[in-house]
């Protein structure tokens, strides 16, 4: 009892600094809750009968705020629109091929794999720091080839951009400025992150930068809207 209890309190920290963790204190709370029926607990209630009272008296009050709860979550009309990114995948689905290997941001490439089906080139990271394996086929390492993906955000040169998208068997690059640009605090941007790993390379002028204005001579743009490029990768090196 006191292990739970203490797990229970540990969970609620957990929950109030980080709301996904409620995924842990809410099953445990239901467990702990329904101690309320236990006898040996809370026989001080009074008679079996006023127990029982009790104990649905508790029910009931929780089940009114709970109707309420999906009331108003059914209540809630929503659309989620996202033009650009629906004229991307229309453009996968209609003039690339069912095996066509895609390269990009995570969060493009699930949309890319739920709606396309096209393979991609990506291992997701969780919360936790898990890898989590979306695909398949590289003899890379699963940090190795997100490192590779994300080197079109680095400071390299387009030489070893292209022979890392070339080495990952990539047949198209998705490109966002977004993820070139993006700062939520000094330090955090893409290319920023990648001064740590590449201290060489700082002060050069990111890659993603050069190919949103020109992707020539590494790259072939044969898609663009106002969010993303898409980039055809080159067989060679040549």
């Amino acid at each position: 009892m006191v292990y739970h209890s203490l797990q229970l309190v540990a969970f609620t920290v957990l929950a109030i600094l980080i709301m996904r963790l409620k995924l842990f204190l809410t099953p445990h709370m239901c467990i702990m809750a329904s101690l309320v029926c236990s006898r040996q607990l809370f026989g001080w209630i009074g008679e079996k009968f006023r127990h029982q009272a009790v104990v649905f008296g508790v029910m009931a009050m929780m089940a009114i705020q709970g109707v309420a709860n999906l009331q108003a979550q059914w209540a809630i009309i929503g659309e989620f629109s996202n033009l650009p990114q629906e004229e991307l995948l229309d453009w996968i689905q209609e003039n690339t091929r069912p095996d066509a290997v895609f390269a990009g941001a995570m969060p493009t490439m699930a949309s890319v794999k739920l709606s396309t089906g096209r393979p991609i080139k990506l291992y997701i990271l969780s919360p936790f720091n898990v890898p989590i394996k979306v695909i398949f086929k590289s003899i890379v390492p699963h940090r190795e080839r997100t490192k590779l993906v994300y080197s079109m955000y680095s400071r390299m040169s387009g030489e070893t951009v292209k022979r890392n998208l070339m080495k990952l068997g990539v047949d198209f690059f998705i490109l966002e400025d977004s993820w070139c640009t993006r700062r939520t605090r000094p330090g955090c941007s893409m290319p920023e992150i990648w001064d740590i790993e590449n201290p060489d390379n700082v002060g050069k002028i990111p890659f993603c930068t050069h190919m949103s204005r020109n992707s020539r001579p590494y790259f072939s743009t044969i898609f663009s809207n106002d969010i993303y490029k898409v980039l055809k990768v080159p067989k060679d090196l040549r």
